[in-house]
């Protein structure tokens, strides 16, 4: 995973100070070259203007807007900021707030306590499987599928045919 983030930069988005320096301690540790704090949505965007950002955490609870907002704004800019990785920490996670990241445009979404294994299977993840990025009408960021859907082309693709 080194290979992956060496000379990168990131931003960290959290409420929660010492979450964001545990998650900059790992990521300086893997050979990021340049991480950012920032407490509050204001300070990321600054943060994001003031120097180019290859991969983003965001906290899903960040003030004063939330992390979802935060994402939706980063999808909609130009260049390779909008297309930047994002993951998304979220500190109890439910099905709803799990679906709303995800459409968002998050890559990946942590549930806490937040572990050096988990970090790193999750940017590996990242980066040897990069997800095709799309830009519709009604959504921008990662292709929300998963799996690949195998769909068959022959004559007829069930084993048994309908009885009647």
């Amino acid at each position: 995973m080194r290979q992956y983030l060496v000379g990168k930069s990131a931003l960290i988005a959290f409420s929660n100070r010492q979450l964001a320096k545990l998650v900059r301690d790992f990521l300086r540790a893997n050979g990021v070259e340049y991480c950012a704090i920032a407490e509050t949505s204001q300070a990321a965007v600054s943060l994001t203007e003031a120097r180019p950002v290859d991969l983003f955490f965001i906290d899903y609870d960040l003030e004063p807007i939330g992390g979802i907002f935060f994402v939706k704004f980063l999808r909609m800019q130009q260049g390779a900021v909008a297309e930047a990785p994002c993951v998304m920490v979220i500190p109890s996670p439910s099905r709803e707030k799990v679906w709303e990241a995800r459409d968002a445009g998050v890559n990946e979404i942590l549930g806490l306590p937040l572990t050096s294994e988990l970090l790193k299977s999750r940017l590996t993840k990242i980066y040897t499987e990069p997800r095709p990025f799309i830009r519709a009408a009604t959504y921008i960021g990662p292709c929300r599928r998963i799996r690949q859907v195998q769909i068959y082309h022959g004559e007829d693709r069930r084993q048994q045919k309908a009885r009647k």
